[in-house]
């Protein structure tokens, strides 16, 4: 036999709590009863997955490795009843879309909102990720359609051109950079603030140093764009970052914001889809997202 839902989620209980007594009253069971279903449980497996003592219970080896796969298990379930809540509830389709920040931090919102106003029957859930990690969500089939910044060499894919932002330097106000417009080359003298390296921006800015044949001082690595502008507000360097999504922090943290002169500072945003046949609201997702690209 399988282990059942139920048997998993009062063993995840059992070890969180480091009690079983705890464990069956929050599962809404006798204690005997629960401990019963643990042990049929371990039976089944074949291994032993908690140590008891007069304390208490803890997990074994293997039942540290049953708890990974359990929990999920469990999130997996809860998505799977999320999904078919939707259609419970009049949904006829869902498109699962990931975006980078840059997308998010624009343009995007609006174009989901404004999606979902006019085809509220197909469910769009959305998810932020790293532009090489959707890339690879869509190979996957864990995402089916993707926002990135940049093409990939992959036959499977389909790359569809979809919208523009330009990239800036972004300084607090007393920096001593005066200028409207200046070049990445011109900012490598200055230290730098930036995302984690595998964003997109940082590579492309590790490859335009390396080009003008600089060191890029990349002293302060963080995960958002509101971290980045925050660590430049304090004086701790020059940012790179999309103008459209930089926006909302320059009045609040006293921030400039300074043309970059480079052809790379202009990007195209793609759209990211497998080489097949795209389902109906698929195909409906990206005709809407490419008409509002265009006006």
């Amino acid at each position: 036999m399988r282990p059942d839902l139920d048997s998993l989620a009062l063993f995840l209980r059992a070890i969180e709590h480091g009690s079983l007594s705890k464990a069956a009253a929050e599962s809404h069971m006798v204690l005997s009863a629960a401990s019963r279903r643990l042990a049929i449980l371990e039976e089944h497996l074949g291994v032993a997955l908690l140590n008891r003592t007069s304390k208490g219970v803890t997990p074994t080896g293997a039942g540290e490795s049953l708890a990974m796969h359990a929990r999920q298990i469990l999130r997996d379930v809860d998505r799977m009843r999320a999904d078919l809540s939707d259609y419970a509830q009049g949904a006829t389709g869902r498109v699962r879309l990931h975006a980078n920040a840059s997308a998010m931090g624009q343009f995007l919102p609006d174009d989901v909102a404004s999606f979902r106003q006019r085809y509220p029957e197909i469910r769009v859930s959305v998810e932020e990720h790293r532009s090489v990690y959707i890339v690879q969500a869509i190979r996957d089939r864990q995402a089916d359609v993707g926002v990135i910044t940049s093409e990939a060499a992959d036959p499977a894919l389909h790359f569809i051109p979809y919208r523009t932002d330009r990239l800036v330097a972004i300084v607090r106000q007393k920096h001593p950079w005066r200028g409207r417009e200046v070049s990445f080359e011109e900012l490598l003298d200055y230290d730098f603030v930036g995302l984690e390296d595998d964003s997109a921006i940082s590579r492309t800015m590790e490859d335009a140093a390396m080009s003008a044949r600089k060191v890029l001082r990349l002293r302060v690595r963080v995960k958002s764009f509101e971290a980045v502008c925050r660590m430049i507000e304090a004086g701790m360097g020059v940012g790179i970052l999309p103008e459209g999504a930089a926006v909302t922090y320059r009045k609040e943290m006293k921030l400039r914001f300074i043309n970059l002169t480079d052809a790379w500072a202009s990007r195209r945003m793609y759209l990211c889809t497998r080489q097949e046949a795209l389902s109906f609201p698929q195909r409906r997702l990206v005709d809407h997202l490419l008409a509002r690209g265009m006006s």
